[in-house]
């Protein structure tokens, strides 16, 4: 947590103001009411943007400094948006409460992937979406982002099989260009992932 801390010391933000480029390709898909959660905000970018979509959003992360900066982006954007300092790997989901629960760049090794993913489909309600931002292992390489200890990187094929039960809308590894902020900045190599719990029979 401290380290994070550190990284969001600081008027900029570290990795900008707007959402994820991918974040902001499939909201067409999203529901613009109902409860939405991210993890791992920060400093807030992508959930204050579901929050703008019409979302009642909350965002959770272990970064007090970041959560800071992100409710001031809140009420400089006008929205409402709930933060809360929390362990994600630990903490409750309450079960089918979401409409929405967004992870970008939100990165576990083995068990605790596993055990998130179930948590966060379990979080979701009858036909809510997950949307997945992830580095692809190759990541380790290009050096623009994200974790060097490739153990808390997956393929596409092993995120797909984490979130197993969910019905795909979108499943893709892509290589492009990010410009996100000052930590995020050159060719990336990434797993974008938009899935929908079924509906109760």
């Amino acid at each position: 947590m401290a380290d994070w801390n550190e990284r969001y010391l600081g008027d900029d933000y570290a990795f900008g103001t707007e959402p994820n480029e991918f974040v902001l390709s499939v909201a067409h898909h999203l529901p613009r009411k109902g409860k939405a959660l991210d993890l791992a905000t920060g400093e807030g970018r992508n959930g204050i943007f579901l929050a703008q979509h019409g979302l009642e959003a909350e965002g959770v992360d272990m970064s007090e400094v970041g959560l800071a900066k992100a409710a001031r982006l809140a009420a400089e954007k006008g929205v409402s948006f709930v933060t809360r300092v929390a362990d994600i790997t630990a903490m409750a989901i309450p079960e089918a409460h979401y409409q929405v629960i967004a992870s970008v760049f939100c990165h576990f090794p083995e068990p605790q992937r596993s055990d998130l993913a179930r948590r966060i489909i379990e979080g979701l309600a009858p036909g809510g979406y997950f949307v997945g931002v992830y580095y692809h292992p190759e990541q380790v390489m290009l050096g623009t982002g994200g974790p060097s200890d490739p153990e808390r990187l997956g393929t596409l094929r092993e995120m797909v099989d984490t979130f197993e039960g969910l019905e795909w809308i979108v499943v893709e590894h892509v290589r492009r260009e990010v410009r996100e902020g000052s930590r995020h900045q050159g060719m990336s190599s990434l797993v974008h992932l938009l899935g929908r719990k079924p509906q109760e029979a």
